[in-house]
């Protein structure tokens, strides 16, 4: 068995590894020749993969690439060059798809001044997530309508006092007015999911209607944090058959919840730190709202109180790795 590899740096950043292995038999025929290749990310340490390199329409947006459909987005075997990107479709590394950087810049998620996209490049790695004593209860608190110019950041705090963390379904509308908050939120290990731009009800826009509240909002949160929302929760939690197969086709998931406060209709802190403490169980997807200051008065008393009854804070991404939550994530 021989193994030997080549290895070279693009921009100081990414390495790029092949590793090739060859086995022979006793009387020194060649029975296998492999190689694999991986690209390290020395700014983020981490292995790339194609999910890593290119946004989530990759497939629809290159669909005139031969070979395109062929990739999927755990694929590994790429190369990162000055220029392009080279993505193996075989495992013999024979057949290739290759995707240009600067005529593909709203598809590349690479964060490099060198390389086109609309990446940033001054984000850091978001903070990890707490471990979880799979033995005690745990409830995911989700926030819509963000962020705010102060509460947001206010939400951040409680949680962390907590080594808690929560998920913001945020608008686009106010990721735009707020780019650093929205910043803050990613980098502080909190998950972020879109809420639509301007909080319509999707089921009376057209096809090209919801795509632009969708699509608009995703750009927005890519363009400030290199990340783009897995989740949408659609205003109201209204869908059509036309919303859902737009959200669908944008690669998001519908996220619910299972207990609503309606805290926009209680207006008083004490009695929403009621409907929380009060209603909240093992699995809980608790639906709030941080654009009222009431709101948050209320979750840092429910935050204290369930703390105390033993509960853990999580995103809803975490609280899905324990619980089915069929009727919430869609």
């Amino acid at each position: 068995l021989y193994m030997d590899y080549s290895i070279d740096e693009v921009y100081d950043q990414f390495i790029n590894l092949n590793l090739k292995i060859e086995k022979f038999n006793e009387n020194e025929k060649l029975i296998l020749s492999t190689n694999k290749l991986f690209s390290y990310d020395l700014k983020n340490n981490t292995l790339l993969t194609v999910d890593d390199c290119l946004r989530n329409l990759y497939k629809t947006s290159l669909a005139g690439i031969n070979g395109i459909d062929k990739i999927n987005h755990d694929n590994s075997n790429i190369r990162i060059e000055k220029s392009k990107l080279i993505i193996y479709t075989d495992e013999n590394l024979k057949e290739k798809v290759e995707i240009n950087y600067a005529e593909n810049k709203d598809l590349i998620k690479l964060a490099n001044k060198n390389i086109p996209s609309n990446a940033p490049i001054d984000v850091a790695k978001p903070t990890p997530q707490p471990k979880i004593d799979p033995n005690k209860k745990i409830v995911a608190i989700t926030l819509d309508d963000g962020p705010h110019k102060t509460n947001t950041l206010r939400t951040i705090e409680l949680f962390e006092k907590y080594n808690g963390r929560a998920t913001f379904l945020m608008l686009g509308k106010n990721v735009k007015l707020y780019p650093d908050i929205v910043k803050t939120v990613y980098e502080h290990g909190f998950e972020i999911g879109s809420h639509s731009w301007d909080h319509p009800d999707l089921r009376k826009l057209d096809v090209d209607g919801v795509n632009k509240q969708i699509v608009d909002t995703q750009n927005e949160i890519f363009s400030i944090t290199g990340f783009e929302p897995k989740i949408i929760r659609p205003p109201y939690g209204a869908t059509n058959d036309i919303s859902k197969e737009v959200i669908a086709d944008n690669g998001l998931k519908i996220a619910l919840w299972n207990l609503d406060t309606e805290d926009w209709k209680l207006k008083d802190a004490n009695k929403i730190k009621d409907a929380i403490v009060d209603n909240a169980f093992n699995g809980a997807v608790i639906l709030i709202h941080d654009i009222h200051t009431f709101t948050i008065d209320g979750l840092e008393m429910a935050l204290e109180e369930l703390d105390k009854r033993g509960y853990q804070f999580v995103t809803l991404d975490t609280l899905s790795q324990y619980f089915e939550l069929k009727n919430v994530l869609r």
